[in-house]
């Protein structure tokens, strides 16, 4: 057997080693590095990574950025930040900079002109991310991830993605539409009744045109809020695109949804938005479409709301309205 001396190292020996008698060592050493892990907060094995979940173009949803220990991570539109956007407006150029240190994840405002906001609230100074904290930098929204496996969180935000809206974290059209499409076969196969309502925020362009686009972000994202608190477990809410939203409301008549969208129309008409410190004032309408004979596929349906909805827009606004029956009914 050959012997070790103090500058070389032959690795045939290695497993030799472990079968006369080194496997004790080996064994104690893994002990000993154990205990030393142990002693270390968990944050020391976990990683970080943020994830983009929307942008006002909805350029690039699903990236990912890793945050390595030790470093930071600026964004902003300048060229030279790790995370650049040039082609939003709303950011400023060194905006916002996050830093992984001491096994804490941190994000701290640059002077921007809009500010940084975790989960709704401003930043002011440096403020702790937690795992799964939401994370805003002018009209662009970010996911945080800070994990043992962030490659399995980041698998399960991007499943989220793929059913939510990113910007006020209701479904999404696609989720919706196979929402949809099982309750309406579900209602026609057992003769059950089935509502939809549209809702449109009435004059959103002015909303973005006189306070900004991201004063338009934030009166979806409490819109959206609102409704949510006011829907029962089993009723499908989603935004459809842009400042559309659709409620899908099953066992339930266009009696119902005319009751529930009324609701809401109080509720939008009553209750100023705010922005910062402005409050102001918007409405929605809405067009409301029950299941009738005649009616093949859910597009059916839509197609009855929907011209619910433009009546509404037609008869001024902030206003509920139904379909008319449907052909051959």
């Amino acid at each position: 057997m050959k012997h070790r001396d103090s500058d070389t190292h032959d690795p045939s020996t290695d497993s030799l080693s472990a079968t006369h008698g080194g496997t004790t060592r080996v064994a104690a050493d893994q002990a000993t590095i154990a205990e030393w892990a142990r002693s270390l907060p968990p944050e020391t094995f976990y990683e970080a990574a943020v994830i983009l979940i929307a942008h006002p173009e909805n350029r690039r949803l699903g990236i990912r950025f890793a945050l390595a220990p030790g470093g930071t991570l600026d964004i902003g539109r300048s060229p030279t930040a790790q995370i650049s956007f040039p082609e939003v407006p709303s950011l400023s150029r060194a905006h916002a900079r996050l830093r992984f240190a001491g096994g804490r994840v941190t994000i701290e405002d640059l002077g921007s002109r809009n500010g940084t906001f975790v989960n709704d609230r401003p930043v002011t100074g440096v403020v702790d991310l937690r795992s799964g904290d939401r994370f805003q930098v002018g009209s662009v929204h970010f996911k945080f991830l800070h994990e043992r496996d962030v490659e399995h969180a980041y698998h399960e935000a991007i499943y989220q993605m793929v059913m939510r809206d990113g910007l006020t974290e209701v479904y999404n059209q696609r989720k919706f539409q196979e929402e949809a499409t099982r309750e309406f076969a579900r209602a026609q196969r057992h003769d059950r009744p089935l509502a939809l309502v549209l809702l449109d925020i009435d004059h959103f362009k002015q909303v973005n045109d006189t306070y900004g686009h991201l004063c338009g972000d934030a009166v979806l994202k409490q819109l959206a809020g609102r409704v949510s608190a006011r829907l029962r477990p089993e009723q499908v809410f989603a935004r459809l695109g842009g400042e559309e939203f659709g409620i899908l409301c099953p066992e339930t008549g266009v009696e119902g949804g005319m009751a529930l969208a009324e609701k809401l129309r109080r509720v939008f008409e009553d209750e100023p938005f705010q922005a910062g410190a402005t409050p102001f004032g918007v409405t929605c309408s809405f067009g409301v479409a029950g299941l009738a004979p005649g009616m093949s596929a859910f597009d059916d349906l839509v197609a009855a709301a929907d011209a619910a909805l433009y009546r509404a827009k037609r008869e001024g606004r902030n206003r509920v309205e139904t379909a008319t029956p449907a052909p051959g009914a």
